[in-house]
């Protein structure tokens, strides 16, 4: 049994629910503390990354589950969509984030001097950090889960 949990595509997808679960926790702190993003939601991005978790649990749940015949064969068959659908997901998610915060970062980081006296105030570039630490959480969670597709689990 333990052999099972400590598959390689079972580890990875642990590694995915973690980094989606800190993603998932960054963003939502980044939306209700103080800052230039206060109150800024990306829509969608919190369904996303809840079905990313779950999927991620589907998965590994598959490989305590051993059936016979044709339900066998399906439940390989919904793991591989999930382990397409995961990244898939995170990347949506990415873009939301990155959409809904892009005009922000152009504002905190990129202004002109006399601008930039008003607009980069210590909440607002640490609001701003808060947001991009999200989407390297985000990215490297589909790192994972791309290499985690491409490794099928064990069902021994």
């Amino acid at each position: 049994m333990l052999k099972k949990l400590l598959s390689l595509s079972n580890i990875l997808a642990c590694v995915t629910f973690i980094l989606s679960l800190v993603a998932l926790i960054l963003y939502a702190v980044n939306v209700n503390s103080t800052g230039y993003f206060q109150g800024v939601r990306a829509d969608g991005l919190v369904l996303l990354l809840i079905f990313v978790m779950v999927f991620d649990l589907l998965i590994i749940a598959r490989s305590f589950l051993n059936f016979e015949g044709i339900l066998d064969k399906v439940l390989d068959l919904l793991v591989m969509v999930l382990k397409v659908l995961v990244p898939l997901f995170i990347m949506i998610a990415i873009l939301k984030l990155v959409q809904s915060r892009v005009e922000g970062f152009g504002y905190i980081f990129f202004s002109n001097v006399d601008v930039a006296k008003e607009v980069a105030t210590p909440a607002n570039i640490a609001s701003a950090g808060v947001s991009i630490t999200a989407i390297v959480f985000s990215a490297i969670a589909v790192i994972a889960a791309l290499v985690g597709a491409f490794i099928s689990p064990k069902k021994d």
